[in-house]
């Protein structure tokens, strides 16, 4: 059975490989603003989505933390589509 240090260290790469992809994919269409609001919507997205999966994995998944990375997820989709679109 794997360890649990090891589980995390996995999914935390995966968080942050999203994280990088999703930085360059920003870097390479800076000037694009329809694909970046749909990159900040997918980005969003796949936050919640790990944190889910994450909590799930380790059974401590709750309507509270599912709800919790919802909101904080829809926050940062917002704050970007506004920035985005001034």
């Amino acid at each position: 059975m794997k360890e649990k240090s090891d589980v995390h260290l996995v999914e935390y790469a995966v968080l942050a490989t999203l994280a990088v992809i999703i930085s360059l994919l920003f870097y390479y269409f800076r000037y694009n603003h329809g694909v970046l609001i749909f990159l900040s919507g997918v980005s969003s997205f796949a936050y919640i989505l790990w944190g889910v999966i994450h909590h799930a994995l380790e059974g401590r998944l709750t309507k509270f933390i599912a709800a919790e990375y919802t909101v904080f997820g829809v926050l940062i989709f917002f704050l970007l589509y506004t920035v985005l679109n001034f």
